[in-house]
């Protein structure tokens, strides 16, 4: 039985006041459906389409350009909703100047980013920046992480442990791992596999289509058939005894090799507001897994 349907709602009863107070983007009237799957992609399909509307797609493999702080006007809005649409342009703004450093290769710091924003909303940075890290987080997959405090430098890396982003070297595009990471975690949430047709429909609440090209992610169903199977993270096999044929996907062994479930899981309801501890079936499910896969590591050393 899918985990969506073991878990009892009171397990989640704070997920969507949390996301509410956090993200802003959940309504009251949906916060009754609090099945692990239904709210992270409820989530996703708010980032991804505020991110989309923003058309920083666009603009994000634009060759570098100077700080544009002298071309805006410092705004001083006193308005609440202003302000937060402001500071989520702003946000979007940092997000295209990360994916030009991360497709770079380059380091970052609090002083570079801080050049990108207009100077009234200066004072908001702290919140401009995890913002942005929401997006590089969900939408892309990769963290952004402080290695250097004393002069705030901070390094874009891969996100749960995984080493493949689905960009060619050669080229500046879009990377693709937050979308395996939202697989895989579907995967997970549904027991450990999950029908071809379960993706689908969950990925259409991000206005993610199999055969419709998609601005980050091209076409999904060759990502997920070809890349994500080809690259071993997924395995796609046929549902024994289906009539119809149907089919399903599953864990892959560099899923497992590279990634676990608990950094999964974490890495949604890092930025969900979700405590993992608050949905137990699901994370008790996960800390054993990797209890059994570091015993087994152990007792393999031991051996040699």
């Amino acid at each position: 039985m899918p985990y969506t349907q073991r878990t009892l709602p009171s397990e989640l009863q704070r997920g969507p006041v949390a996301q509410s107070q956090a993200i802003g983007l959940v309504g009251e009237e949906e916060a009754r459906d609090t099945t692990p799957t239904t709210l992270l992609f409820r989530f996703l399909a708010e980032v991804s389409v505020t991110f989309l509307l923003s058309e920083v797609i666009g603009e994000a493999n634009e060759e570098d350009q100077e700080p544009h702080i002298q071309e805006r006007e410092d705004v001083h809005p006193d308005d609440d909703e202003i302000l937060q649409n402001a500071l989520q342009k702003e946000a979007l703004a940092l997000v295209r100047y990360l994916l030009r450093q991360y497709n770079s290769c380059q380091p970052v710091t609090d002083v570079d980013m801080l050049s990108r924003i207009t100077g009234g909303y200066r004072p908001h940075f702290p919140v401009i920046l995890d913002k942005a890290c929401i997006c590089m987080q969900l939408l892309f997959g990769i963290d952004v992480k402080e290695v250097d405090t004393v002069f705030h430098t901070h390094v874009l890396v891969i996100a749960a442990g995984i080493t493949y982003d689905g960009v060619l070297s050669h080229v500046q595009g879009m990377p693709k791992t937050g979308l395996l990471i939202i697989v895989l975690c579907i995967i997970f949430t549904e027991g450990g596999c999950a029908t071809e047709e379960a993706i689908w429909q969950v990925l259409d609440k991000m206005e993610v289509y199999p055969d419709s090209e998609h601005v980050i992610f091209g076409i999904p169903r060759k990502l997920l058939m070809e890349d994500f199977v080809y690259e071993q993270y997924l395995e796609y096999h046929q549902v024994p005894g289906s009539d119809p044929i149907a089919y399903e996907f599953r864990w892959g062994p560099r899923a497992y090799a590279e990634t676990t479930q608990r950094k999964v899981l974490e890495h949604w309801a890092k930025y969900s507001g979700i405590d993992p501890s608050s949905i137990p079936t699901l994370y008790e499910e996960a800390l054993q897994e990797e209890e059994g896969a570091n015993i087994s590591d152990s007792t393999s050393l031991i051996k040699e």
